[in-house]
């Protein structure tokens, strides 16, 4: 069994409302974009499960767009069942919890995927978006997002690094011309176990470094990964990041693959490991297909011996 047959794409789900080569998005009033593009800040909105949008002095990051709503969210392998590892689990649909905010969603000027599994980048998602939408993903994912037709795509392999400049160049205080962000893909572990994580396939962390003249903010987006050491190196590698957006749901644990998605008492080390300032969860709630409920890690936490910062769906973190 194999990664891609080990997720089945599906076909006649709940499209994306808005046509069909682009997503219908609501934008922000001229005044509030141009307030925000002046801004020295990140504006971070996670739109359930490990969908975020991530907006910077006028551009717009797609980060593993999943579209999908209703008891048909998405269909894919059920990695929660026990299963025959050589044939692979039972394909189904997965329901979702929480509504689309979709009022929030802009056209993306760059989608990044940490991989490829339908939970990531939704059967919606492949519709909706316009198919010369540039894209960062692992370069083992390639071909199946070109076989949705989607034709600017860039892999990125372990430890290389894209650049993107942002800002109008207006040479005022908030904007000095000089804005860009730099993205270096991480290693990412989908689980401890060597045999398991070589099933599921080969995806990416991703350290997101946003800079604007003197200023500049790091975001260490986990993926779908554990606290390896191989993972750790590659962090501590990059610096002590501003956030931490890590993915739980503790996904797998009841099924023959075991865990394959942290959950809180896998990330509680990883935090100590690597000291973020701050951490955002994702990949929690929103779908029937993550198990460890949100308040695990609440709990854990105690008093806020963590920077936690657990948001509902559709709303907002500024790094700034």
């Amino acid at each position: 069994m194999d990664r891609r047959s080990f997720i089945t794409r599906g076909a006649g789900l709940l499209a994306m409302g808005g046509t069909a080569t682009g997503v219908e998005a609501s934008p922000a009033p001229a005044e509030q974009a141009t307030a925000e593009q002046a801004t020295a800040g990140v504006k971070i909105t996670w739109f359930g499960a490990s969908t975020l949008q991530i907006e910077f002095k006028g551009r717009t990051l797609l980060a593993d767009p999943c579209f999908g709503e209703g008891e048909a969210a998405f269909i894919m392998g059920d990695p929660n069942e026990m299963f025959d590892l050589a044939t692979g689990p039972r394909v189904k649909a997965h329901a979702r919890n929480t509504p689309l905010r979709r009022s929030k969603l802009r056209a993306p000027d760059w989608v990044i995927l940490s991989h490829a599994h339908e939970d990531h980048f939704d059967q919606s998602a492949a519709r909706a978006l316009a198919p010369e939408v540039p894209f960062l993903l692992p370069p083992q994912d390639v071909a199946k997002i070109a076989g949705h037709g989607f034709t600017a795509l860039d892999p990125v392999d372990w430890s290389e690094s894209r650049s993107l400049a942002v800002g109008t160049g207006t040479g005022s205080a908030t904007d000095s011309g000089s804005g860009r962000i730099d993205i270096t893909a991480l290693p990412a572990a989908h689980s401890e176990t060597l045999e398991i994580a070589e099933v599921l396939g080969k995806g990416n962390g991703y350290w997101l470094r946003f800079t604007d003249g003197d200023w500049s903010r790091s975001i260490y987006w986990t993926g779908d990964t554990f606290g390896t050491p191989p993972v750790l190196e590659a962090v501590a590698a990059m610096g002590r990041p501003d956030l931490m957006i890590a993915h739980l749901g503790g996904v797998g644990a009841t099924g023959s693959l075991g865990k394959i998605s942290m959950g809180a008492e896998d990330l509680m080390p990883f935090v100590a490991a690597i000291q973020p300032e701050q951490i955002l969860p994702i990949h929690h709630t929103t779908y029937d297909l993550f198990l460890e409920p949100i308040a695990a890690l609440v709990a854990l936490n105690g008093e806020g011996a963590m920077g936690l910062d657990v948001l509902a769906s559709g709303s907002t973190l500024w790094l700034d």
